[in-house]
């Protein structure tokens, strides 16, 4: 063998042992974190428990020899070898049976079963991320109906009462002042941690009218807060005073919570329906948190604010309280078919007051008992039948256009009993007018015609017509009748009503939800809705109550339900707001996951705290704007963001708050600063969307709604879809509209920056910008100063005051050298030049 031969052979083996020891690696599972687990819980386990586990159980009779019940047996596969090769999907007979690009296995075998898009996109993510999967360890959960009547028990934190506990004692003058200060305080001297000095006014007026409004603050507003003779104390609580009364302070708020409701303008189905009405829910949510709307109250409305409308004298606030009901509303729809899928729709309701407003994934307990919380599937199904028992609305289906179960704006049941009969009518006409001319439906028309035509030679002659008119009456009562008015007056008299009734609505309708008639739901095995189990009476979480809820018979349970969670002893409420609040003035919350309390969340870096400002907000009767004054107050808050080299070594995600993390603009606040310092931002409240009426315009899977209307008005009114992401927004780690989500990311891309100066926002914004600055001052000198002072709240350096007279100078002369005539826009374009580098700096984009 030649020496050329055995190097090649040598650098073979070495690849394929490499290749092998990589594929080995990949196999190995590693310690998933909460995440991922919480992502196989809600994507991964559901789907292969209702589509996979009937035929690949492992049992000895089961139809394959695959078994989906483990990552081993998934690992170990059947008689085609391995079904997943973690890190690998393409390469994955799971997933290429999925995919159904597999010459001989295609998984369902039932090719209309086949998996959603977004479900198999679901298993590649967790393929390529490793397929994690949890270790399951026993738990002593009850399984037989006997034990499910009993009480579960738990020691995991978050399902306890909450301590009540004094703050405790610091050595520290400047540290004691306030409760959080000594809470966090001892925790920095526990772990050795020194913490860093105040952050200078500047910095401070900058985060706090950022956290509270989502917008800079003007030069005026940072030269009055830095000249104000007060202390630091007195003098910032003023600037927190003014913040919060101001109405920017709702929009940034009301975005926040907009992104717990998974609050959007469509409907997520497969032809994402518009939403007309949405946006009064998106502005009642703006108006309760300006107007200080006790957080417990905040919740009853959105959960049952239509039973409650039914007490509220005041017509106008009774309306109000039916639009609350969007959070229910707007839940996610599914599928070509109005309610085809109401299961989904209902799970999205359960999943978001789950993880929403109580920080648990209930929707695991959807196809079996928790595997990690102690919740039953039973809690699952006990809430599903609340849900059940509510009629949800539809702004139509690609199989059925027409809206149906809008809610009267009126406390009236004459009036909704007209709604529903006006719906029920429109529906029925839509559905003679869309199938006209179907194949199927020709002859039945034609004899018709037939059999009428004989009808008035009969009568004209003298001649009986009783056989003929029976003949008639048949042929109307065909297809269950529902062609009637299509063959007595035709297709342009049914099209024709049914302008008219669009043009004459029995009354105001809302986008909001009622009670339908209450029941019990049955479990679904395996989560799957055609295969009933047991009912399940209508109840909350077993490991919470303390009793079987009392749940009137003639409503739905939403108003008990809303009772029981803002109950001030139910352990879950208060703590997940305040967590959801510490989080967006902190970049972390005292709780990581803060969509996840459960055994696989993380658990609190200062409990006691946590339950300390728990106790707060429902002594202070709910108050979010007393907890913001609380929180922002203290001198964790006040900190720089500078770093310390010896606590960057212990502490490197600085949990323990020994200085105030710098963080990234989200992408809401950098359009809104974008518009406000170019002084574009339109800042009146937005209203409705232009969209295209109902009955003109349709949509189905392969023509859904996909629209972007430009607007300068605050981000938090910009139209939001479901299945498409706003071209600037989408850019940024915008809103998640499909889920409930009470953080964001925060990614910084080429591709961002590449948008920024491509996309013509950028050079519009700029170009006024500019404007504004030449306007603004005399001098140029002045010109960078206010340039520097709207851009960054401060004023330019020597040296950056000297480099930006440069590149204008620069800038100036390279544009005469390209225009011959000289043009007097010269120092406009080069005005919008420099203005386009400050909007796009680092320091404009972050905040510390």
């Amino acid at each position: 063998m030649t020496q050329h031969k055995q190097i090649q052979r040598l650098v073979l083996t070495l690849a394929v042992s490499f290749s092998l020891l990589c594929s080995v690696r990949a196999a190995e599972p590693v310690k998933p974190d909460a995440s991922q687990l919480e992502f196989f819980e809600q994507h991964i386990r559901p789907v292969l428990i209702e589509k996979c586990a009937d035929c690949h159980s492992g049992d000895a009779d089961a139809e394959s020899t695959l078994a989906v019940h483990s990552r081993a047996a998934l690992m170990k596969g059947g008689d085609y070898g391995p079904a997943i090769l973690p890190g690998n999907a393409q390469q994955s007979l799971l997933f290429q049976s999925i995919q159904r690009t597999h010459k001989a296995l295609k998984m369902p075998p039932d090719a209309e079963e086949k998996l959603k898009p977004e479900t198999i996109a679901h298993f590649k993510r967790w393929i390529d991320g490793g397929a994690p999967w949890p270790a399951e360890k026993p738990k002593p959960l009850p399984t037989s109906q006997k034990n499910k009547a009993q009480k579960l028990t738990t020691s995991h934190w978050c399902f306890l009462p909450r301590t009540t506990v004094a703050p405790p004692a610091v050595n520290n003058p400047q540290w004691s002042a306030s409760p959080i200060d000594r809470f966090v305080y001892a925790r920095l001297q526990k772990e050795n941690l020194k913490p860093v000095d105040l952050a200078p006014r500047r910095t401070l007026i900058r985060r706090a009218t950022f956290d509270l409004t989502g917008l800079p603050p003007t030069p005026q507003e940072v030269k009055e807060f830095r000249n104000d003779t007060a202390s630091d104390q007195t003098a910032f609580a003023k600037v927190i005073d003014r913040l919060l009364a101001s109405p920017a302070y709702g929009e940034r708020w009301g975005r926040h919570w907009l992104n717990v409701a998974r609050y959007a303008d469509t409907q997520g189905d497969v032809g994402d329906f518009p939403i007309p009405g949405a946006y009064l829910y998106r502005n009642w949510v703006i108006d309760a948190f300006n107007a200080d709307l006790p957080y417990d109250q905040f919740l009853k409305a959105q959960l049952a604010g239509d039973i409650l409308a039914e007490r509220e004298a005041d017509p106008k606030q009774a309306q109000q309280l039916k639009i609350a009901t969007g959070f229910i509303a707007l839940s996610r729809r599914f599928g070509n078919t109005r309610y085809e899928d109401q299961n989904l729709t209902i799970d999205d309701t359960i999943d978001t007051v789950g993880r929403g407003i109580m920080g648990v994934t209930l929707k695991c307990a959807r196809c079996h008992d928790h595997k990690f919380d102690p919740m039953l599937a039973t809690d699952y199904y006990g809430l599903y039948g609340i849900f059940e028992s509510t009629l949800y609305p539809s702004m139509g289906a690609s199989n059925q256009p027409s809206p149906t179960q809008l809610v009267s704006a009126e406390n009236d049941p004459d009036s909704q009993q007209k709604i529903d009969e006006y719906w029920d009518l429109l529906s029925y006409y839509q559905h003679q007018i869309r199938n006209h001319f179907r194949p199927w439906l020709k002859p039945t028309l034609e004899e018709y015609k037939e059999v009428t035509a004989q009808i008035e030679a009969a009568k004209k002659a003298g001649n009986p017509t009783d056989k003929l008119e029976l003949r008639r009456q048949k042929l109307l009562a065909t297809h269950k009748g529902k062609f009637r008015e299509l063959m007595l007056h035709g297709l342009p008299w049914l099209k024709a009503e049914k302008a008219r009734m669009v043009k004459e609505p029995p009354a105001e309708m809302l986008y909001a939800v009622i009670d339908g008639k209450p029941h019990h739901s049955r479990l679904h095995r395996r989560g799957n809705p055609e295969n009933p189990g047991d009912i399940v009476p209508r109840q909350f979480i077993n490991v919470i109550s303390n009793s079987k809820p009392e749940i009137d018979k003639t409503e739905s349970g939403r108003e008990e339900l809303a009772d029981w969670l803002t109950a001030p002893a139910h352990p879950l409420t208060a703590r997940v707001i305040v967590n959801r609040l510490w989080y967006h003035h902190f970049g972390q919350g005292l709780v990581k996951t803060v969509d996840n309390f459960g055994v696989l969340g993380d658990t609190p870096s200062h409990p006691q705290l946590l339950d300390y400002l728990a106790g707060q907000l429902i002594e202070q009767q709910w108050s979010l704007k007393a907890l913001h004054r609380q929180i922002m107050l203290s001198r964790v808050y006040r900190l720089d963001s500078r770093d310390l080299t010896e606590n960057m070594n212990r502490d490197p995600d600085n949990v323990y708050l020994w200085q105030h993390s710098r963080r990234r603009l989200d992408a809401e606040s950098i359009r809104d600063a974008l518009l406000s310092v170019s002084g574009e931002l339109d800042r009146e409240q937005g209203g409705p969307h232009p969209f295209i009426p109902w009955h003109k315009k349709g949509y189905s899977l392969n023509r859904p709604f996909h629209e972007d209307f430009p607007t300068k008005k605050r981000s938090v009114y910009l139209m939001t879809q479901r299945l498409y992401k706003h071209p600037f927004l989408g850019r940024f780690n915008g809103p998640e509209t499909n889920e409930t989500s009470g953080t964001r990311d925060s990614s910084h891309l080429p591709t961002q920056a590449l948008y920024l100066m491509n996309a013509p926002l950028l050079p519009e914004l700029a170009a006024a910008f500019g404007k504004r600055i030449q306007q603004a001052a005399a001098t140029e000198e002045s010109q960078i100063i206010q340039a520097y002072q709207l851009a960054f709240c401060r004023n330019p350096t020597a040296a950056e005051l000297s480099e930006a007279a440069q590149f204008l100078e620069y800038y100036r002369e390279e544009l005469k050298t390209e225009r011959s005539d000289k043009d007097t826009k010269t120092n406009q374009i080069a005005w919008a030049g420099l203005a386009k580098v400050l909007l796009t700096s680092n320091e404009f984009f972050f905040i510390d």
